[in-house]
């Protein structure tokens, strides 16, 4: 394992464990078992190393998203719906960090979020943007949407249920019993609303 593993790893477990502000360098280099000054070798700073962090947990689906993007199929109703399947999975599989970020983001520092915006979720978005034109080019989705609302609207489902799911699972009569299945329900439901209403529903959707 690289020394640079060993400091995301590090980092992202006690970043998730007590917030960024809580967790020094020094307690990083200790918990990687390599030297302070080897941090700052990779990392300049405490920001630069959550922006790293964040960014590795989104890797997967940054790179989905442009294959997607350049798939035959990508002006498609199942190119949005495995783009939102892969989103909840990647989530699900990084939730510790996706709970950091939503945690640091109530705290309000303006800076780390433009950051994150910038050189981390810009790209993503950029290219969930792009997915959904296509499907507006090809008439499958209503030309008056706003992509960027929409792209908002898919990846905030996925958000609510990882963030909620302790209370949604326990709701008196609740339909919600699996958090897989909830949130193909609920894209479905957007997707309702998004889909031109002279588009054929496509199988499966």
């Amino acid at each position: 394992m690289s020394g640079e593993t060993k400091i995301l790893d590090a980092a992202a477990s006690l970043f998730s464990a007590r917030g960024v502000d809580a967790v020094s360098i020094r307690e990083i280099a200790e918990a990687a078992g390599i030297s302070k000054a080897t941090v700052f070798h990779y990392f300049d700073s405490k920001d630069t190393l959550y922006q790293a962090v964040v960014r590795r947990s989104c890797e997967g689906i940054g790179a989905y998203v442009e294959q997607l993007v350049a798939r035959e199929d990508s002006h498609s109703l199942a190119a949005l719906a495995d783009y939102h399947r892969r989103d909840f999975e990647e989530m699900q599989a990084h939730a510790d960090v996706v709970r950091l970020v939503l945690r640091e983001l109530t705290l309000g520092h303006d800076r780390q979020a433009r950051a994150l915006a910038e050189d981390v979720f810009g790209g993503q978005f950029i290219h969930l943007r792009r997915l959904l034109e296509k499907s507006q080019q090809a008439g499958t989705l209503r030309s008056d949407i706003d992509t960027g609302v929409a792209a908002v609207s898919m990846v905030s489902i996925n958000l609510f249920l990882l963030l909620v799911w302790p209370v949604l699972r326990h709701l008196p009569d609740t339909p919600f019993v699996r958090m897989d299945t909830a949130a193909e329900s609920m894209f479905s439901l957007l997707i309702h609303g998004l889909r031109e209403s002279n588009h054929p529903k496509e199988q499966g959707k």
